[in-house]
């Protein structure tokens, strides 16, 4: 759900980018710099869920 819901934050933003006379290659940056962030965050999801337990704080029951 994750990665659809980056391309079209990334679209919008792409073309609120346009829209304002930055021109298309920034448009296109950030295009593709949102859905990096988007993609990245899906990657590095299994990750954090596998390094929660060892997190401090809680106690563990």
């Amino acid at each position: 759900m994750l990665i659809p819901v980056s391309l079209f934050l990334a679209l919008a933003l792409a073309v609120f980018s346009y829209s304002q006379g930055q021109g298309g290659p920034v448009a296109g940056l950030v295009f593709f710099g949102v859905l990096f962030v988007g993609a990245l965050i899906h990657v590095s999801q299994p990750l954090i869920e596998k390094s929660k337990p060892m997190l401090p704080g809680k106690s563990r029951r």
